[in-house]
């Protein structure tokens, strides 16, 4: 899943269980926030919610 910045900025990707479904999700239009919550070298944390 690609990653963009607000700008619309290439930022990353991200990969965690059940990403599959929130593609389905954006596929029907859903929109979702992802927020970093702890960077740990290049390691990211990230909630993703529902907008």
């Amino acid at each position: 899943m690609a990653v963009k910045t607000i700008a619309g900025i290439a930022a990353g990707s991200l990969t965690f269980n059940g990403y599959l479904s929130i593609i389905k999700c954006i596929d029907s239009g859903a929109v979702f926030v992802a927020t970093i919550t702890n960077i740990s070298g290049g390691v990211y944390q990230v909630t993703v919610d529902p907008q």
